[in-house]
This record gives structure tokens, C-alpha cells and sequence, in this order.
């Protein structure tokens, strides 16, 4: 069972290979979520030794890019969408059900662009300012924070109750936030005060976005989850690389 739900969260979050089940299962599916910062472990450390294998060779600049794009590939681009859609959604000045509705539209605005653009950016220039060989054990951090940070906004109220992020709530073994903490916190151990502080502005920037979904749109949908992943990311690689120092 602890592998199906292994496998589950690797598919899910990843484009690595691993068995699914041919037909959905919301039980499984609710209990993968606790393997998600392990997944987000497993990719930040692929991607930190590809960076620090690249970085060997090429200038740092194009080194930073093709890691931007590696990170976007592996992660299959899962929560791009949810971010285009929630800076579209969450910027537009109407009522919140017109909100969701731009939301739920397929076609992205200027302020989706915007915010992809610049999340990139954000990344990229994060990444180009991070010593290589710190992002072996920093990515795999950052990336563990950014997923483990989806089960603590699944404890804000729900918008749809027939959509991902509330089969993901219900579904969820109320253990999952603690037993997802242990790698996490293994790596924040590793990494000392760096890690200490970016576990802090993780929580940070967990309490901003719940709190300006539930005033924007009365709560949290699977686009919020998205925006959470990528905004978490960027932000954590991005302080990385000021507080360099401390590690």
C-alpha cells in the first residue's frame, strides 16, 4: 500500500516513470499526498546535480537557464496552470465569482503571462546567484517545502467540492502533514540556519496566498494549490541564494 501510494505521488508530481492504477482512485490519491515533499526531495535533488553537473562547463548563465527548464519538464509544467490561472482570476477587479470563472476559462490574460514571466525570472536569477554545489541539498529542500506546503493549504475552506484540491482534503490521512514533515525537516537539520529560514518564509508565504484566495475568491481551488508549489519555489530559490552565507 505505502508503494502504490509512492508510485501514485511520483506520477502525479512527476514525469518519472512509475506504475499507475488504470482507474481513479480517490482513496490512493488522498493518501500519495503524504509522499509529496519526498517527490519534491527526489526531484530538487535530480535537478541540483544536473545544475551542479552543468555548471562545470558552461557559463552560468546558460547553466541557470537549462536548469529552469529541466525543473519545468521533470514537474511536467503541473502547476504552471494553476498559477497563470490564479494571477488572471486573482487580479481582475470584479466579484469572486467572476473571478472563478476567468479562472475556469482555458484562455490565459496579460496578468497570466506576467506572472509566469516573472516567476521564471525569479527563479532563473536565484538559481544563476546559487553556488552549484549547494544546490545538491538546497533544491531538494526547497522543492520538499514547496509540496509539503500543499497539505498545509489544504486547511483552508474549499471552493468546489467536486474538484482536485477537495478529493485531496477528504481523502488526505490526517497523519500526512506530520509524516511529510520528517524529510523535510532531515534536510533543514542538514542545512542549519538556511534551512531554518526558509522553512520560515515557507510558512510566510503559505499564510499570504490563504489568505488572499479566501479574499479573493472565498477559499482554495487545485489552481490555488498550483500558484502555491511555484510562488513557494521561486521565492525559497530566490532567498537561497541571499542566505548562501549561512550554509
Amino acid at each position: 500500500m505505502l508503494l502504490k501510494s509512492f508510485l501514485s505521488a511520483i506520477g502525479f508530481l512527476t514525469i518519472l516513470p512509475a506504475p499507475q492504477e488504470k482507474e481513479w482512485d480517490p482513496a490512493l490519491y488522498g493518501r500519495a499526498g503524504a509522499w509529496y515533499p519526498a517527490v519534491g526531495a527526489i526531484l530538487g535533488l535530480l535537478i541540483g546535480l544536473f545544475f551542479a553537473l552543468v555548471s562545470r562547463f558552461i557559463p552560468a548563465s546558460v547553466a541557470a537557464a537549462l536548469t529552469v527548464i529541466g525543473w519545468v519538464v521533470l514537474s511536467g509544467g503541473l502547476h504552471w496552470d494553476g498559477l497563470s490561472d490564479c494571477c488572471d482570476g486573482f487580479f481582475y477587479a470584479g466579484t469572486p465569482e467572476k473571478r472563478l470563472a476567468i479562472m475556469k476559462d482555458v484562455n490565459h490574460g496579460t496578468f497570466a503571462v506576467m506572472g509566469i514571466v516573472l516567476t521564471l525570472l525569479l527563479k532563473f536569477s536565484g538559481i544563476m546567484a546559487l553556488d552549484p554545489g549547494k544546490s545538491i541539498i538546497l533544491f531538494p529542500l526547497i522543492a520538499a517545502l514547496s509540496r509539503w506546503s500543499i497539505l498545509w493549504m489544504l486547511r483552508q475552506p474549499v471552493i468546489s467540492p467536486n474538484g482536485m484540491a477537495s478529493s485531496l482534503k477528504e481523502n488526505l490521512p490526517r497523519s500526512a502533514c506530520w509524516l511529510a514533515a520528517i524529510l523535510p525537516l532531515a534536510l533543514i537539520i542538514l542545512t542549519k540556519w538556511t534551512g531554518v529560514c526558509l522553512l520560515a518564509l515557507a510558512a510566510v508565504i503559505n499564510l499570504l496566498i490563504g489568505l488572499m484566495a479566501r479574499r479573493k475568491v472565498g477559499g482554495i481551488n487545485g489552481d490555488v494549490l498550483g500558484l502555491t508549489v511555484e510562488v513557494t519555489e521561486a521565492l525559497l530559490v530566490a532567498a537561497a541564494a541571499g542566505l548562501a552565507g549561512l550554509y
